[in-house]
């Protein structure tokens, strides 16, 4: 029986307000998106409004001297990275990474393929878990799914085992590639704003604790995929 991901959610509900404003800024001034990712990946909940907005202005300024980005869109960019960043939530921050994923991936497959988004996992009429997973791409031959962190090193550390919560999803992701391998290559992935430091650092902490199916994908895959995207979805 064939594994696959149902009762998914419309990418509309999460392309909203400032996360749509926020992609097709991204659209248009692609050279930006290293800066903006960076930006919203040093979010932290305890700080106060005044260093959100140190780290707005501070981007932008990077923007306009490496990123050419016209004068002319600062003024725009940095009343939108106001009401995003700095009087933003979590929430927005999650919609707009599994929307930048569902645009960007897959990036271990390319086929044809159909995308879910927020979907729960079924082989055959069953229902593997109540778990979420966030994007899902599903092709003749490949399934990837996404656990999208807008910040993957607060999500993940130690520990990560099955007493923590933390921990079972990951397991659950893990054991993904034997539970749903047998008609279908499966690619477990956890993904985030991260850059390749912090990557291969989530790797090994993956690796030390036997969850070793998980790939871990981060800035340089998402842009990588939003450039160069050639696999037409359905």
């Amino acid at each position: 029986m064939k594994c696959s991901c149902r009762k998914g959610k419309k990418i509309s509900s999460l392309k909203k307000n400032e996360v749509k404003e926020l992609v097709e800024f991204l659209r248009k001034f692609p050279k930006a998106t290293v800066f903006i990712l960076e930006l919203i990946n040093s979010f932290r909940p305890t700080e106060s409004e005044d260093k959100r907005w140190k780290r707005v202005f501070l981007a932008v300024k990077d923007m306009v001297s490496f990123s050419k980005l016209p004068l002319i869109e600062m003024e725009k960019l940095l009343d939108l990275l106001e009401r995003f960043f700095v009087k933003g939530s979590d929430r927005r921050r999650g919609d707009f990474l599994e929307v930048l994923v569902s645009e960007a991936g897959p990036f271990f497959f390319k086929e044809r393929n159909r995308r879910l988004n927020q979907c729960r996992l079924f082989k055959g009429k069953r229902k593997i878990s109540d778990k979420e997973i966030d994007v899902a791409f599903v092709s003749k031959n490949f399934m990837e799914l996404h656990e999208c962190k807008s910040n993957m090193i607060r999500q993940w550390r130690d520990p990560l085992t099955e007493r923590s919560k933390r921990g079972r999803k990951l397991l659950f992701m893990n054991s993904l590639t034997v539970v749903c391998n047998e008609e279908r290559k499966v690619f477990p992935c956890c993904t985030g704003f991260e850059g390749k430091l912090a990557v291969k650092y989530l790797t090994k902490l993956f690796e030390s604790y036997g969850i070793d199916n998980v790939k871990v994908v981060g800035r340089k895959e998402i842009i990588g995929g939003l450039i160069d995207r050639k696999t037409p979805k359905t």
